[in-house]
């Protein structure tokens, strides 16, 4: 999100909404969880209950799983796990910056992926929502191991069956968020219109505006 400048700020909307969900895409959103705020780097992912209220808001987790981990997980087991979605993280925006770079995903990053989904007890189930079939993996709340398998299968599904070159970085240089171009043309350039791509065109008239006013000044003689 940009101001006019280099600065970043978060809106009245984003304040309320707690996390930005641009991406068209699970994995992408979830580095999207790390945003630069006011020109600085900042993590949304303020300590374990951010991070589970967000596997929630994700649609990854549901709201009884959620307070299962709340109440039956231990503190240490809550911090590990959001030790555990950081690091996992940083493998993901690497993954993300090689589609964009249009380099190789490194064997490093596939190692991870497999050894999470290796992890991941639970059941598919079929759900019929907004007048489409649904497949959605339930993993047991208990089974402290699998709750980041969903984001390494998201993962796989991007690098297996999604179009890469529609993965893009948003074109605000001082931003460092991601998304899927599902726009029919392809040539979405923003993280969000309302966000980056509003205040990058106003800042660009406001440079092409003073521009031609120093064009229109009389030219000094020798």
């Amino acid at each position: 999100m940009v101001m006019t400048g280099e600065a970043i700020t978060v809106g009245r909307e984003q304040s309320k909404q707690r996390f930005l969900f641009v991406g068209n895409h699970s994995c992408l959103d979830f580095i999207n969880t790390q945003m630069i705020v006011r020109g600085n780097l900042t993590d949304l992912l303020g300590g374990h209950a951010d991070f589970v209220d967000w596997l929630v808001r994700a649609k990854i987790l549901s709201q009884a799983q959620a307070s299962a981990v709340s109440t039956e997980w231990s503190r240490k087991e809550r911090e590990q796990l959001l030790e555990q979605g950081i690091l996992f993280r940083k493998t993901l925006r690497d993954i993300a910056e090689r589609i964009v770079a249009r380099r190789p995903i490194s064997a490093s990053s596939i190692k991870s992926i497999n050894q999470l989904t290796a992890r991941r007890p639970g059941y598919t189930q079929l759900s019929y929502a907004e007048g489409r079939f649904e497949r959605r993996f339930q993993p047991y709340a208990a089974q402290k191991d699998g709750l980041l398998a969903p984001l390494a299968e998201a993962a796989i599904d991007l690098l297996c069956t999604g179009d890469l070159s529609l993965v893009k970085k948003c074109g605000n240089t001082a931003c460092i968020l991601y998304f899927y171009d599902t726009t029919k043309n392809h040539a979405r350039n923003w993280c969000s219109m309302r966000l980056c791509g509003n205040r990058m065109k106003v800042a660009a008239h406001y440079r092409k505006k003073q521009r031609k006013a120093k064009e229109k000044l009389p030219r000094r003689r020798n």
